[in-house]
This record gives structure tokens, C-alpha cells and sequence, in this order.
């Protein structure tokens, strides 16, 4: 399926969260979520909202603003949205082909210094760093500030994957500039590496 599709599911999951939203809001929702492992962007939310009402998986009410507020869309799932949505949540998740410029840089390695590459690979690592301390503040947040929620468990089941995910990427980034290291200083074979 592509994604657009699972937009579709990302965005009815937002209005079961937030009951009568606009679209700034499902973005503004999703930057504080689930913007390290599913981003969307204005322009594609606006089209996903339209096609979803379109289907009858949402429903729209129009925001009756104060004098210096401007008109605003509000939309909240319909019942056969909800149901779409729970459908999709039982079937199994397909697992989706990433890229990495990293890794790409690293496979046509040989064509460079192995300096550069360890370059790469150690600021690669700084950006996990400091990621991971996002990450940390965020998990430290949401059990402060959201403790009585009933979504909480899988909020923090889902943060600990990217946490997990960033701790063996960190592991990996040591083991690797040790091998690049060996590589800078004559190493010519993997096996002696």
C-alpha cells in the first residue's frame, strides 16, 4: 500500500485522538507525536482530509470564528471512519524499505579516505546523541504530564523502540569506526579488521 493510503490511517487515528480538529491541528498533534517515526506535511494532510470526508470516514463542521479569528474546517471521524480505522489496526503492519544516506555513503566507501566515512559515521553518532536525549524528555514528559491517560502504555511502547533503536545504532557506530580506524591504518581485508 502506499503511503498515502496509510496517511489516510495516520490522519483518522489523530481524529480519534482529537475529536474535531483542523488540519493545523492534526499537524501540530503529529509534531509533538509522531513526527520521529511518521511525518506528514500540510500539503499532504489538506488532500488525505478532503479525500477521507469525500469517503464518509470523517465528518466537517465549519468553526464559527470570533471577529479577528479566521474561518476554520473541523473535522471528526464518522462511525464507519472509526471502524476503518480499528479494521486497519488489526491487520498486520507491513514493513516498509527506509533509506539511509549513511549506509549508502558507507557501502561505496572504498571510494573515499576511510577518514571521511569515520567523519560521517561520528557525526552520525553525535546526531543519535542528542537525539536520544530528546527522546529521553519526551518519555520523562509524557509520564509527568500524562499519567491518567489510557493511551499512555503504547505512547511509551513506541518511544522505547526509537530508544532501543538509537542505542544499538550508537553500539554500531563504535564497532564500525574501530573497524574504519583499522582500515585508515593499513587493514585490507574484513577478516583482519
Amino acid at each position: 500500500m502506499a503511503k498515502s493510503n496509510k496517511s489516510r490511517y495516520a490522519i483518522l487515528g489523530m481524529l480519534s485522538l482529537i475529536p474535531n480538529s483542523s488540519g493545523y491541528d492534526i499537524k501540530k498533534l503529529m509534531e509533538s507525536s509522531t513526527q520521529y517515526f511518521w511525518k506528514e506535511t500540510f500539503s499532504s494532510i489538506y488532500p488525505v482530509l478532503q479525500e477521507l470526508e469525500k469517503d464518509g470516514l470523517i465528518l466537517r463542521q465549519e468553526n464559527h470564528p470570533s471577529k479577528n479569528d479566521r474561518q476554520r474546517h473541523l473535522y471528526f471521524l464518522s462511525s464507519q471512519g472509526k471502524h476503518v480505522l480499528e479494521e486497519w489496526l488489526a491487520k498486520p503492519a507491513e514493513l516498509e524499505q527506509g533509506r539511509n544516506e549513511l549506509l549508502l555513503k558507507l557501502f561505496f566507501g572504498d571510494i573515499v579516505p576511510p577518514s571521511i566515512s569515520r567523519q560521517h559515521l561520528e557525526e552520525y553518532q553525535s546526531i543519535l546523541k542528542e537525539k536520544k536525549t530528546v527522546y529521553l524528555e519526551i518519555q520523562d514528559k509524557l509520564q509527568r504530564e500524562h499519567e491518567q491517560e489510557t493511551g499512555l502504555p503504547y505512547w511509551l511502547i513506541t518511544l522505547d523502540f526509537g530508544i532501543r533503536q538509537i542505542d544499538a545504532a550508537i553500539d554500531w557506530c563504535e564497532s564500525t569506526s574501530q573497524k574504519l580506524y583499522k582500515l585508515e591504518k593499513g587493514a585490507s581485508y574484513v577478516e583482519k579488521i
